[in-house]
């Protein structure tokens, strides 16, 4: 009762913090109106207060910066700051659980053993060890750890059983439903054999994929609280090199090993983190911790498969059906919102231009920070599924800010999709719409290659036609060397794309793609992408620029913006933030402070205003007025300066 007190104590300022958020008096009242540092301070003590309760919590917390549809930010990205990184063990400590395990000391079962841990975490820490000629890692059980999970657990249950039944929200629910989820799971994790048996399945399920490496398990040297597998070398996949990472590669990759024991094997590794990949000298992915695993019934596969093919085909009332099947929609939820749901998310997986595709790789990031106001929960199967979305995208943006998760996921899983399909009994010929979404994700890469490499040697105006007349030229040269076209060369990079679908009438999802615009146009500006800064303005498009000390503002038309590319400067770094938008039928603004540094210097602050219209093409910037002030005229980045 104690303990349990101890807890509520710690945490619960911060729960009814958050619930007033939502309802001033908990019950009833308008939502508390917080400045967005308000919020970072609040998290960033939460998470200290997190990591002073212990091993099992930290852990816990790491499976909540997951959930979207639990967490708002920014406390969903700083719990995420959360590791389990701890003190080591002493070793005279190991070296009683090795004497316990083997019933002998640790030096008569080894040749040698270092004595320094190579890794130590919650649940238990690394060493090197020799072992017949052979390079070995020794996981060892951290002393006392399973008393200690077992007590932090029961309390947690206690707490948030009653606050689920205190207030029955949809978040509070799953709140209950994630610490039942973590408790089944982490007593498994806690029993090395079972992760020795898990492990050696893993290894023959990839046997003869040779990109993926498995470590092999010491059987015979592998206890309930020491398990001995091959050591193998490697750097963490987020420790990579910058600028020696094909992020795309690498991620898709990283795609396919989790798509295969997700969807073909049925056999899921839950505990997807940076720390559990690595990449080996020879540039092959390895795995490792194998203690959280879960079977993945042929029945949710399918219901998943379905629904992410939906997806490709840009079948939005599919998507949505799937979205019902798999139990994601909070009950009494308005179908209507979940339709336009739907048709946002096939939106976004369509998107073609390079342009478009910032625009929505932007609206992605907006989508899953409101994703806490949509009605979805996450059963308890597809939990560690949204962990593993969300390593991917980490992955890919750490070495790659434009990285595309599905532009990069979809051929993959139309690669896989004949063994997903055979491994559930299901028929595996491909639609049209699917081979067509492939090809059209193949024609946009093709088109953006060739452009970048174009614009190594021409004026910028003469990028885009140029790019298409090379994709046109090397269809043409394939259809004369007597065979079909590349694949890109065939598809619609060589014509005017589709126009896209109708702007969607809902005002919440024109604001998410307003802002995404905003965000997009301060992006090329720190790029100098100033082409790709001009693809976000109507032609007509204005620039004015006020400053101090001037009488009035420096306006400049949309086609000065392209000569800028030419002219050699410092490198500038753009940051908005606390952007408001407001939109009224075709019309929309967005108000957004600002910061500039120029070559990493502190240069000026200000407030960027942009008007947009509705088109064919999606929303575009009208006119963009911004002010060039100091402190405490305006404010600079709560976030301090750039990294």
């Amino acid at each position: 009762m104690l303990h349990t007190l101890r807890i509520v104590l710690a945490l619960g300022p911060f729960v009814v913090a958050l619930l007033r958020d939502r309802r001033r008096w908990l019950w009833w009242g308008a939502p508390l109106r917080r400045a967005p540092a308000y919020h970072r301070r609040r998290a960033e003590a939460l998470v200290a207060r997190i990591a002073g309760l212990g091993p099992t919590f930290v852990k816990l917390a790491q499976v909540f910066a997951s959930r979207a549809d639990l967490i708002p930010e920014p406390y969903l990205s700083t719990l995420g700051t959360l590791t389990d990184q701890v003190p080591s063990v002493p070793w005279e400590a190991v070296r009683a659980q090795l004497r316990a395990a083997y019933g002998t000391e640790a030096e008569a079962v080894f040749e040698t053993i270092d004595p320094t841990p190579v890794a130590a975490a919650s649940l238990g820490q690394v060493h090197r060890a020799r072992w017949r000629g052979r390079d070995v890692a020794v996981k060892v059980l951290r002393p006392g750890i399973e008393a200690t999970v077992a007590r932090d657990l029961a309390s947690a249950r206690t707490i948030t059983a009653w606050a689920a039944r205190r207030w029955p929200t949809p978040h509070l629910i799953g709140f209950r439903a994630l610490v039942e989820e973590f408790a089944a799971r982490i007593s498994e994790e806690m029993d090395f054999r079972l992760e020795a048996e898990y492990a050696a399945e893993v290894r023959r399920n990839f046997e003869g994929n040779a990109r993926v490496r498995i470590p092999d398990v010491v059987h015979e040297l592998t206890r309930q609280r020491v398990l001995v597998l091959e050591f193998l070398e490697g750097r963490r996949v987020d420790r990579l090199v910058a600028g020696s990472v094909d992020a795309a590669r690498l991620a898709g990759t990283v795609m396919e090993v989790y798509v295969q024991m997700m969807l073909v094997d049925g056999l899921f590794h839950a505990d997807p983190h940076p720390g559990n990949l690595m990449v080996a000298p020879d540039g092959r992915l390895v795995l490792l911790d194998f203690g959280m695993m879960v079977r993945v019934p042929p029945e949710l596969r399918l219901k998943l498969i379905r629904t992410v093919f939906a997806s490709i085909r840009r079948d939005p009332a599919a998507v949505a059906e799937g979205f019902y099947a798999l139990g994601l929609i909070a009950p009494g939820a308005d179908p209507g919102e979940i339709a336009r749901l739907a048709e946002l998310l096939v939106a976004m997986a369509s998107a073609r231009s390079t342009t478009q595709q910032r625009i929505e790789t932007m609206l992605a990031d907006r989508v899953m920070q409101s994703l806490y106001d949509f009605p979805v929960i996450l059963p308890r199967d597809l939990v560690y599924f949204a962990r593993t979305a969300a390593l991917i995208e980490g992955i890919g943006t750490r070495y790659d800010p434009w990285f595309n998760a599905v532009e990069v996921g979809t051929p993959v899983v139309m690669r896989m999709r004949s063994r997903i399909l055979r491994s559930l009994g299901e028929e595996a010929e491909p639609t049209i719409e699917e081979l067509a979404s492939v090809a059209g994700f193949a024609a946009g890469r093709a088109w953006r290659a060739a452009r970048d490499w174009i614009g190594t040697w021409l004026p910028p105006a003469a990028r885009p036609g140029a790019a298409r007349a090379l994709l046109l030229a090397l269809g043409l040269a394939g259809l004369a060397a007597g065979g079909p076209a590349p694949l890109a060369a065939q598809t619609e990079a060589v014509r005017p794309a589709a126009a896209p679908p109708a702007p969607l009438p809902d005002r919440r999802t024109d604001s998410l793609a307003v802002l995404a615009v905003a965000d997009s146009a301060l992006a090329a500006i720190t790029r100098r992408d100033f082409v790709g800064f001009t693809d976000l303005m109507v032609p007509e498009a204005v620039i004015a620029a006020t400053r101090q000390g001037r009488d009035g503002p420096v306006v400049r038309a949309r086609s000065r913006e392209t000569e800028r590319a030419s002219v050699p400067a410092t490198a500038i770094t753009e940051r908005g933030f606390a952007a408001h938008a407001m939109v009224a039928g075709n019309v929309a603004t967005v108000w957004m402070p600002y910061d500039l540094y120029v070559g990493g210097a502190w240069s000026h602050c200000g407030v960027d205003v942009f008007t947009l219209v509705r088109t064919t093409a999606g929303w575009r910037i009208l006119t963009l007025a911004y002010s060039v002030e100091q402190p405490p005229a305006c404010t600079r980045h709560p976030a301090g300066p750039p990294a």
